[in-house]
């Protein structure tokens, strides 16, 4: 039976009380020391990813195929990819595509090369971890745009293979069977972004689910006076482990979003049939959404808020895992805790019930 989500301030506030498990975690492991200088921290990222590479190729199983290509977006602009599938994908082998966080600043598609396996296995998906454009060097909206770009051409190339001698998806590829978009951190403000735009552009095969793990959707000098109640997270966590406020506004203003864009922060779209201070209009039409959300989390209350208006105002189906007393992103730091191990095999589910709604494979 599924928990009730808070809907009180009193309840909502509760979802920050730190968990015994991640605490007693937490004092014993530590923190990772990261600099607050961005330079030296995308240095320091970038610095791991050969190991990283190597232990994914190591631990890769036996039954999983990993392709790493290149595509043009466009412009001079190429994006590489991850494409990860069984070795004997069933068909029909649906589509699934999972940017990675790190805040539009750092990190890369390996990062959600281990989800992806599992999904491939799971589900016999095919599954696409991109690479965008990173600021500083390309501010907002680079990222997004890729993104974009990066879905239309797998979505034509899932029907209308680019180059039919080398096509980049396998042939049991159909996005008719389950097309979802994902993401973590800012990999899910940016497959909400992705949402609304492949139905504004009617993308065709059309996007049947997303999933958005962490992310942040609402600006938060903008929040709309109906919602400013329940939007509580920005200040009660400022100062929450693994994530505070401060280091989230250094990736902000090297990212240099444009506050008026509705690529920015996708909760308001700026529909011009909304009236002032509602979002509703701008939602209409979207694919079915699950959540993941962390209770000591900046952006926790981006998500309930959110999901609510999709599920109550807009008739989307929704789904919620809410993790109360754990911060952002926290099984990356802390694999071991139990309810790590716990949130993985939700995200595993989190697949099943979405591909339910594209005629794939049924709920794990």
């Amino acid at each position: 039976m599924a928990v009730p989500l808070p809907s009180t301030k009193e309840l909502i506030l509760s979802t920050a009380w730190p968990d015994q498990a991640f605490t007693v975690a937490h004092t014993e492991k530590g923190e990772p020391k990261i600099p607050d200088d961005l330079a030296a921290l995308k240095a320091i990222v970038q610095g791991s990813l050969s190991s990283f590479q190597s232990k994914l190729a190591n631990d890769r199983p036996s039954n999983i195929v990993e392709a790493e290509r290149t595509i043009s977006l466009g412009d001079g602009i190429e994006s590489r990819i991850i494409v990860c599938h069984s070795q004997i994908p069933s068909k029909p082998s649906p589509l699934i595509v999972l940017y990675h966080g790190g805040g539009y600043c750092i990190a890369f598609p390996e990062a959600e090369v281990k989800f992806a396996r599992q999904l491939a296995i799971t589900y016999s998906a095919t599954v696409v971890c991109p690479s965008v454009r990173l600021a500083p060097e390309h501010p907002f909206p680079a990222s997004i745009n890729d993104g974009w770009a990066v879905l239309k051409y797998l979505a034509k190339e899932a029907t209308s293979p680019h180059n039919s001698s080398n096509p980049i998806l396998p042939a049991e590829t159909d996005p008719t069977a389950g097309f979802i978009v994902g993401g973590t951190s800012s990999g899910a403000n940016l497959a909400s972004v992705l949402a609304h735009l492949a139905r504004d552009n009617a993308l065709s095969p059309p996007l049947t689910g997303q999933f958005l793990c962490a992310g942040g959707y609402i600006d938060q000098n903008r929040v709309p006076e109906k919602y400013k109640p329940l939007y509580l997270s920005y200040d009660q966590n400022a100062n929450a482990p693994l994530l505070t406020r401060d280091f989230l506004l250094m990736f902000r203003a090297a990212l240099k979003p444009d506050p008026d864009s509705a690529l920015w922060a996708p909760f308001d779209q700026h529909h011009p049939a909304d009236a002032p201070g509602e979002v509703k209009e701008g939602h209409m039409g979207l694919p079915p959404a699950h959540f993941q959300i962390c209770g000591m989390d900046l952006s926790r209350d981006d998500g309930l808020i959110y999901e609510k208006v999709l599920r109550e105002e807009c008739g989307v189906p929704t789904r919620v895992d809410l993790y109360a007393g754990y911060p952002h992103c926290w099984w990356n730091v802390y694999p071991d805790i139990e309810r790590s191990k716990r949130r993985e095999e939700d995200a595993v589910a989190a697949f099943g019930w979405l591909l339910s709604f594209g005629g794939g494979k049924k709920s794990v």
